[in-house]
């Protein structure tokens, strides 16, 4: 029986940009292949298929936590005991809103002004950015800034990522479904987590992001990781486990 692994994350977990790596053969690749090869090669993909599980990736680039746990909260009534989520963590000054035109939610991040329409994708689930610009682009992120302004703080970011991971692993927990949680940047590390959590990540330092910087990894402008360095993470991690009960 294949057994399933739900990711859950953003533009790290998906692999975004992984294609601008300049070792990559880009011209035998289409534009949508690029995109698949960044989802198909991410550390949480590459950790699961480590785990021996089938990955079924539902990270969005400029996603937020609140994205992971409503995805999360959709899509674990298809998982059962043998099947485990991957949860990669990130920023805390994030947010998303209903799109109604589109029906889908859109993050809200810095700099995050165009948004695409999403078609689905095999490889990522929640959809790849191919498309047009969404309806009324502009006005959402006029709406988006506005959001940043007043919720875009440490604190409220802080509580709700808090929040976000408590109860995604108790949801989880109550199911019997095996949670594995991971940052890709911006961990919480003053917080005793209740033993509901299982963090093979040890330290600031073991956060995805610093684990490549402090590695020197190379990247392209945005700060996206090319695939040795999701690579290493994964392995990194994979070891970890085989050390403890995590």
């Amino acid at each position: 029986m294949t057994t399933k692994c739900l990711i859950l994350g953003c533009s790290h977990a998906n692999g975004a940009n992984m294609h601008l790596d300049p070792d990559f053969d880009i011209e035998n690749y289409n534009f949508v292949e690029q995109i698949e090869y960044g989802a198909r090669n991410s550390y949480p993909v590459l950790l699961a298929e480590m785990l021996g599980h089938d990955p079924l990736n539902y990270s969005i680039s400029g996603g937020s936590n609140d994205a992971m746990l409503r995805i999360g909260l959709e899509q674990i009534n298809a998982l059962n005991s043998n099947d485990v989520i991957i949860a990669c963590w990130t920023g805390m000054d994030r947010g998303e809103v209903w799109h109604e035109e589109h029906q889908y939610w859109r993050p809200i991040h810095y700099d995050h002004h165009m948004i695409h329409q999403i078609r689905p994708n095999e490889f990522s689930k929640a959809g790849i950015n191919t498309g047009p610009l969404v309806a009324r682009n502009q006005e959402y992120y006029e709406y988006g800034k506005q959001w940043l302004l007043f919720e875009g703080n440490y604190t409220r970011g802080y509580n709700n990522k808090l929040k976000n991971i408590l109860a995604l692993n108790s949801v989880a927990h109550s199911r019997g479904i095996r949670l594995i949680n991971l940052d890709s940047f911006q961990a919480i590390w003053d917080f005793a987590w209740p033993d509901v959590v299982h963090r093979p990540q040890k330290s600031f330092n073991d956060e995805f992001g610093n684990f490549c910087l402090d590695r020197n990894y190379p990247h392209e402008p945005g700060g996206h990781f090319f695939r040795p360095a999701h690579l290493a993470y994964a392995e990194y991690i994979y070891s970890i486990m085989l050390d403890t009960t995590v």
